[in-house]
């Protein structure tokens, strides 16, 4: 059986994951860096992909080209449009990116989640008594960090929950024929706003831009460490989730054909 692919954003999404699926090799492909590990007959590929979608399409799309897989799943954190708790999950069942040019509008990209292992990503957050939330994932090419945005992409897009990747790497599953699935938890809710407009960490000056916008608002820093614990709280559902998915049966998640 082919390796299962899974993609996180950033070290700290990835971190949570390799917590709960030991790796134990690295290979490089095309300069990417995979973490690889095996449980039982189940060969898993770890693997960062940076963030937002021009970057997860890039590095799925070497990773995939390179290497057959059986399976991708999009994973690490996300955005609840619905109501919930930081920590619960969030499994998709279809995936599409949306774009704002003054309002926002909906891409033509729908990929679906593979249902029969959607099905088993299932019983295992009811076996572990994890809180699921099932629906809908949109992914922004920009961090959407206020909630008056939050609640104009849920009445637009009627979806359960939202982040930056995910469309992006089922995109290049899709056109490689490869099932997908997306397992998330939930970092920060609809009706919260980020302590700050994360998109000024995402430019070519970045960092410096960030910094000063916090030196300039020391009010955001008590909304940085909140978010800092809910990330924390997100990771550590992460963690639990993997581990658990490692323990279950391989015959439970196999994609349907």
């Amino acid at each position: 059986m082919n390796p299962i692919a899974i993609f996180a954003a950033t070290r700290w999404e990835l971190q949570a994951v390799r917590r709960g699926l030991a790796t134990d090799r690295v290979a490089t492909i095309d300069g990417v860096r995979c973490h690889i590990g095996q449980q039982g007959d189940r060969t898993y590929w770890l693997i960062q992909t940076g963030v937002g979608p021009t970057a997860a399409r890039s590095v799925a799309g070497r990773v995939l080209k390179a290497q057959p897989m059986s399976l991708v799943i999009s994973t690490g954190f996300a955005c609840a449009l619905v109501p919930a708790q930081v920590g619960d999950l969030i499994v998709g069942t279809a995936v599409s990116s949306v774009h704002r040019e003054g309002t926002w509008t909906v891409g033509s990209d729908c990929v679906l989640c593979d249902g029969a292992v959607r099905a088993g990503l299932l019983i295992v957050a009811q076996d572990a008594g994890l809180a699921v939330r099932v629906g809908t994932v949109v992914s922004s090419g920009t961090v959407v960090w206020q909630a008056q945005e939050k609640h104009r992409l849920r009445r637009l897009t009627d979806a359960t929950g939202l982040d930056m990747e995910s469309a992006a790497v089922a995109a290049v599953a899709q056109e490689r024929g490869v099932p997908m699935a997306i397992v998330r938890t939930v970092s920060d809710l609809a009706d919260e706003d980020l302590p700050l407009d994360f998109n000024l960490f995402l430019r070519p000056t970045g960092w410096i831009t960030g910094m000063q916008a916090i030196i300039g608002r020391p009010s955001s820093l008590a909304g940085l460490n909140r978010l800092r614990k809910q990330s924390r709280v997100a990771g550590g559902r992460l963690t639990e989730w993997f581990q658990r998915y490692a323990e279950t049966d391989r015959e439970s998640h196999r994609p349907s054909r």
